[in-house]
């Protein structure tokens, strides 16, 4: 800042008139001393200055006076800057101790109630296609038709052996009778009657394997014809008439959507929160379809899995909703809203946290009230707070506002904070 010489100085240099320096001529000895300058001792050379230099010079002086003036003005400061210095006044506050309901999402996939794959039972040559893909269907319409001729052979083949196995039982049974009346006459021995009775015995079980053979051959018949299993709609129909099939091929698929299951997976910490609140309210949950729409019915969890998958730490639930009118499809994609009531949560606004590398952090002030970063996990998002899985003990405390103007390591000063404001 300028000192008083300095003040001094500029004054005389405005102040202050020469007479101009005569260019002819001798130059005056007898003129009267005048009272030296302050900045006496200085090069004379000073004094020899032409009119327009000193005007030059008189207007720098005045704009530089100006400048310094408005400089110094008293109540203007220069603006605080982006971080604040240690010792800053800021309102610190501890995690709100509070009961919550939060509403958590899963993704979930869709899939029907019942849904079926059509195979062909036997190989053989499409014949006929009785249905359309997309087509309603009821509980034994005929789908398909596949070439059986061969089969119908097989089928009279294994009946006449059928046939043929009973006369011949027959004919035993009535050489048995012949034989008793011949034993009763003591003609022949009981040992041939023994024979005999052996004889029918087998005859019976070869009647009984050509009736096995008979029937296999009529049920190998009965897959010719491919039938609905359920009440459902036609997928897609991918071998057409004149198309060779092999045994176990796939032919379409049949789904009933009336009834669509839900499958989503939680993590044990979010199951045990589930578990130890399920008692006391329903089950429900609501979907929401990848439009972001709200599917109008709501659904039921209907059960859980038994067992964690060890990879991922998760469970499977299944939620079954109701699906009258057909707007949800198998294989569908959506995401299942689980409401959840907390005990006891710690919460912590928002507007306290800031975040670094994908993580949330708050300032959490230590016995001396010096700011240090600390990671928190949380574990939900609420509308404008945190609920605090880790990180932060109820009795910690943070900085609540102004987290920006704050260093790690800077001392704060602390403010009392209003009670609204930490919720």
């Amino acid at each position: 800042m300028p000192s008083g010489k300095h003040y001094e100085i500029l004054i005389w240099l405005v102040t202050t008139r020469r007479p101009p320096v005569a260019t002819v001529g001798p130059v005056p000895t007898d003129l009267p001393r005048r009272a030296a300058p302050p900045f006496a001792g200085l090069s004379s050379h000073a004094y020899r200055v032409s009119p327009r230099v000193r005007v030059l010079r008189t207007l720098s002086i005045f704009v530089a006076l100006l400048l310094h003036i408005l400089a110094c003005k008293p109540g203007v400061k220069p603006e605080p800057s982006a971080t604040a210095e240690p010792g800053l006044a800021l309102p610190v506050a501890s995690p709100v101790v509070a009961d919550r309901s939060i509403e958590r999402e899963y993704v979930a996939e869709i899939r029907a109630a019942r849904h079926a794959e059509i195979r062909s039972r036997i190989k053989g040559v499409i014949e006929a296609v009785a249905v359309d893909e997309g087509q309603a269907v009821k509980a034994g319409d005929t789908l398909f038709s596949i070439d059986a001729r061969a089969l119908k052979k097989e089928v009279l083949a294994a009946r006449a052996a059928a046939a043929t196995a009973e006369a011949e039982l027959r004919s035993g049974q009535l050489e048995r009778e012949n034989m008793q009346l011949l034993i009763d006459k003591d003609v022949v021995s009981k040992a041939e009657i023994t024979l005999v009775d052996a004889k029918i015995q087998t005859l019976k079980a070869k009647v009984e394997e050509a009736r096995a053979g008979a029937g296999r051959a009529a049920v190998e018949l009965g897959y010719a014809t491919v039938k609905a299993p359920f009440d459902g709609f036609v997928n897609r129909i991918p071998r057409k008439v004149g198309s060779a099939v092999a045994e176990d091929e796939l032919l379409t698929t049949i789904t009933d959507t009336s009834d669509v299951y839900a499958y989503f997976r939680v993590s044990e910490r979010e199951y045990l929160e589930y578990s130890a609140a399920s008692a006391e309210r329903p089950k429900e949950v609501t979907l929401k379809l990848a439009d972001g729409s709200t599917f109008p019915v709501k659904g039921v969890i209907d059960t859980i899995e038994s067992e964690f998958d060890r990879e991922t730490g998760t469970i499977a639930f299944r939620a079954k909703f109701s699906n009258a009118a057909g707007t949800l499809k198998h294989g569908s994609s959506g995401k299942v809203v689980l409401a959840t009531d907390l005990r006891g949560a710690l919460l912590v606004p928002q507007k306290s946290t800031f975040e670094m590398q994908g993580e949330v952090f708050v300032y959490a002030l230590d016995a001396d009230n010096t700011a240090r970063a600390r990671r928190l996990v949380p574990g939900a998002r609420l509308s404008d707070t945190f609920v605090v899985e880790s990180g932060l003990q109820k009795d910690d405390r943070f900085v609540l506002e102004g987290v920006q103007k704050v260093k790690d390591g800077a001392r704060i000063h602390v403010r009392p904070a209003d009670a609204s404001a930490a919720r």
